[in-house]
């Protein structure tokens, strides 16, 4: 038997495991979020490009979350884009503050 769904669909599947994922890992998604904040405070003054920044952020942002992803032994790629996608989500209004508020001291 095979079973069809469309593209939407089975995005929404993705990222709702996704989703859970964050949900049950959120103290350490918090953390990990501090620690980003810590190594990326040196690179607010040398970027003058915010679009290069959050892309770098987030990057950094799920190296802290590697460990994490390590432990889970059905972690896949889709889910992995699939945090990607909703880390920036979730967090877009953080990384903008930082950025900007850590650009007027510059």
């Amino acid at each position: 038997m095979k079973i069809i769904i469309t593209e939407e669909q089975y995005d929404r599947t993705v990222n709702q495991r996704s989703l859970f994922w964050i949900k049950r890992r959120f103290d350490s998604v918090k953390e990990a979020l501090k620690e980003t904040f810590d190594l990326m405070e040196f690179d607010i003054c040398r970027t003058d490009d915010y679009e290069t920044f959050e892309k770098k952020f987030f990057s950094v942002f799920m190296d802290c979350l590697h460990p994490y992803f390590y432990d889970d032994d059905n972690f896949s790629f889709s889910e992995y884009d699939g945090v990607y996608d909703l880390l920036k989500d979730v967090f877009y209004v953080e990384c903008t503050e930082f950025y900007f508020g850590g650009r007027e001291k510059c």
